[in-house]
C-alpha cells in the first residue's frame, strides 16, 4: 500500500517545463513592427542553424553550385 502511494506520489509531481527565451523579431513587410517570439534555447539553436543552412544554399546557388536540398 505504501509503495502505491508513493509511485502516486511521483507520478504527480509535473515535469519541469523548458525556459523559454523571447526574442522581439521583425516583421517582414513593416518597417517598424516587431513581434514577441518566444521559444526554447533548442528551438532557437534549430531556427538558427536552418536560416545558416539557407543562407549557405542561396549562396551556393547563385555560384551555380548544387545546395544541399534546402
Amino acid at each position: 500500500m505504501l509503495l502505491s502511494w508513493m509511485l502516486l506520489q511521483v507520478a504527480a509531481v509535473p515535469a519541469p517545463q523548458p525556459e523559454l527565451i523571447c526574442r522581439r523579431v521583425e516583421v517582414t513587410g513593416s518597417i517598424a513592427r516587431k513581434e514577441r517570439v518566444c521559444r526554447t534555447k533548442a528551438e532557437w539553436r534549430d531556427a538558427d542553424e536552418w536560416g545558416n543552412r539557407r543562407a549557405r544554399a542561396i549562396v551556393d546557388e547563385s555560384r551555380g553550385r548544387m545546395s544541399d536540398g534546402l
